[in-house]
């Protein structure tokens, strides 16, 4: 009889312990988001080429000089900020670098233009740019579009002469991008911007008049940003 109760006992533990495991609910792992948040602070840095044109003329003579191609090399520091709204980045980025220079060979261009006893040249000593971002994201790649705001510091004129100055100057700047983030930290980009800064104030001429120089230079960079 013994015997009977415990087989029975045991198979009734038997059964609960059975209908028990079944009752447990199990949940699925839950699964991590791949999706990459561009939003953020960055610094970074950049380096690349630069290539344009400057002018110089003289307002009170109406004479123009000779044109003077710029190129270099050029490298600088960037710093911004990313909102991402969706798939669409919003951001605010600022920048500082060197900038391309370049000379004429010498020669008499005009009776205010004698570039005997020097080149004529142009030096973007430095530039920067505080330009807006509006892009599109797919996970960890952005292409965008900017634009905004441009200052910087030229040097010019006829070489080792009254003709030769420098002068700060404003304009502004705008191009495109590719970016792509790597991980949760660290992004990479190429980027085109057409910088122009306007006229700017190089000294006087040869008749003591105004003398300033006209252009604009375009960039071809690539980065990268350390995202906090």
């Amino acid at each position: 009889m013994k015997k009977l109760f415990l087989a029975s006992a045991l198979t009734a533990l038997t059964f609960s312990a059975a209908q028990a495991a079944d009752a447990v609910i199990y949940e699925p792992a839950p699964v991590a988001s791949t999706s990459y948040d561009w939003s953020g602070f960055y610094l970074g840095a950049h380096a690349g080429y630069g290539w344009g044109d400057y002018t110089p003329f003289s307002p009170a003579d109406g004479e123009t000089g000779p044109n003077i191609d710029i190129d270099g090399f050029l490298g600088g520091l960037t710093a911004g900020y990313n909102w991402q709204l969706d798939s669409i980045v919003l951001g605010i980025e600022a920048d500082i670098s060197n900038g391309p220079e370049g000379k004429t060979a010498q020669g008499t261009f005009g009776p205010s233009w004698s570039c005997i006893s020097g080149d004529c040249n142009a030096d973007i000593e430095w530039f920067g740019t505080v330009r807006g971002r509006l892009g599109y994201a797919v996970d960890r790649f952005l292409v965008y579009g900017t634009g905004g705001f441009a200052f910087g510091h030229v040097e010019g004129g006829i070489h080792n002469s009254e003709q030769q100055g420098s002068g700060s100057a404003t304009g502004w700047a705008a191009g495109a991008g590719v970016e792509f983030a790597w991980n949760q930290h660290w992004t990479t980009k190429a980027e085109y911007l057409h910088v122009d800064l306007g006229d700017i104030p190089f000294g006087t001429d040869s008749s003591g008049g105004s003398f300033k120089g006209d252009g604009s230079f375009d960039v071809f960079r690539l980065g990268i940003n350390y995202k906090f």
